[in-house]
């Protein structure tokens, strides 16, 4: 696996002078839309992949632009040494990372606070959340809940070579464990007029306000569409009743109702590393029973899928696979092999329009911290190329051999 380019790269030819030799024409450097996934048990490339379009894009960032990341783990070297390169090469490089991170073994934290600094009103720094909660959410569910992080994983680009705005959104944590096992996705989105970047810069400027001052918020939803692109950003609170008893202000669960199955040629894919709240699962088997196809694929540690949830959909889905396969190290050991994905493709009938390929994408997963506590993004894409290559990426992993059907 590795990165699917979906728009070609335009040449930009310099006109040759009738009173000189000719030039050798120069390629303009253009941003596709591109997807990137990565395979845990392939070649270092096939590991690497989505941290080397991620490299890529910072490298080609030019002196004068910005760079602006909002990460929750973050142990990768490659990447924190690429980003206090582009700092002294003269980009302006803003890094907010979660606070639970600074602390985690091969912390980058300081590194890049060696790097970048802390100094807010500088052009380069890094910010931790404050402990114990997101830079925007505050919120502890429950007494077993540990409280809000900042969970989100993408990355800005004011400049890339010759392309203006672009964003970097990635299922994936900067460590080593994303790259070996397991399958993550992201997607590089050009702005093109969309409006895409903006709207980030604007979520992204909120996580720095509040992670640097106040005391969070227990409610933050807020969504924008963006062209063919929309963002939702949470925490988003209930309603009314507890935070898990209100479905109506769960927003997959309401993306879901603009689903229909009539005809029977709708199909549903949804790839997801934690999926506890029932209230989505439901919802994806009445789709089933309406005449959907609806295929789930999730990760098999321990706590990912919910005990509800599994009783829900076994048996009631089209296909249930489980990824939990192994792969031998060089050292002869094995390492686990699972899913960190987490995206819904839909094909079919959507808001009553017939045709639709959809990918909602993100940090997102399916648990109710996810969906009423922690900093997250969540990314619709309407664009048939990019929902093509997760339906192959999706698909190879369903009939592959890191996961089982039941």
């Amino acid at each position: 696996m590795g990165a699917v380019r979906l728009a070609p790269v335009l040449a930009a030819l310099l006109g040759a002078s009738l009173l000189a030799a000719p030039t050798v024409a120069q390629a303009a450097d253009t941003v596709p839309l591109t997807s990137t996934f990565n395979h845990p048990a392939g070649t270092g490339a096939e590991q690497n992949a989505i941290r080397n379009q991620l490299v890529s894009l910072i490298q080609r960032s030019p002196s004068g632009s910005r760079i602006d990341g909002s990460i929750y783990l973050f142990t990768d070297t490659t990447v924190s040494a690429a980003l206090v390169a582009a700092k002294e090469r003269g980009v302006k490089v803003k890094m907010i990372i979660d606070g639970d991170s600074v602390d985690t073994g091969g912390s980058q934290y300081d590194t890049l606070k060696a790097g970048l600094g802390t100094t807010l009103s500088a052009d380069s720094w890094v910010l931790a959340c404050p402990v114990p909660r997101g830079c925007l959410g505050n919120r502890k569910l429950n007494a077993d809940h540990t409280g809000a992080i900042n969970h989100n994983k993408f990355f800005l680009f004011s400049q890339v070579g010759d392309t203006d705005g672009v964003v970097f959104q990635t299922s994936a944590n900067l460590t080593t464990t994303q790259r070996t096992k397991y399958f993550n996705n992201a997607v590089t989105i050009p702005d093109a007029g969309s409006g895409l970047y903006t709207t980030y810069r604007a979520y992204w400027e909120d996580l720095k306000k509040h992670g640097s001052s106040g005391s969070g918020l227990d409610h933050y939803y807020k969504t924008q569409q963006s062209g063919k692109y929309k963002t939702y950003f949470f925490p988003r609170k209930e309603d009314s009743g507890t935070y898990d008893k209100d479905p109506s202000t769960d927003t997959i669960v309401s993306l879901l109702k603009n689903v229909s199955c009539a005809g029977g040629v709708t199909r549903i894919r949804v790839g997801m590393y934690a999926f506890t709240r029932v209230q989505v699962a439901d919802k994806l088997v009445s789709l089933k029973q309406a005449g959907c196809r609806v295929d789930l694929l999730h990760n098999d540690e321990s706590g990912n899928l919910g005990t509800a949830v599994g009783n829900a959909v076994k048996g009631n889905l089209t296909t249930v696979s489980r990824c939990k396969g192994t792969t031998q190290n060089a050292d002869g050991t094995t390492r686990a092999i699972g899913v960190h994905s987490k995206y819904l493709l839909i094909e079919g009938t959507y808001l009553d329009a017939t045709g639709r390929k959809l990918v909602f994408t993100g940090s997102h997963n399916y648990t109710f911290p996810n969906l009423r506590s922690y900093d997250e993004t969540l990314l619709k894409i309407d664009n048939a190329a990019v929902y093509d290559s997760f339906k192959a990426n999706f698909e190879s992993m369903r009939t592959g051999s890191y996961c089982t059907q039941y």
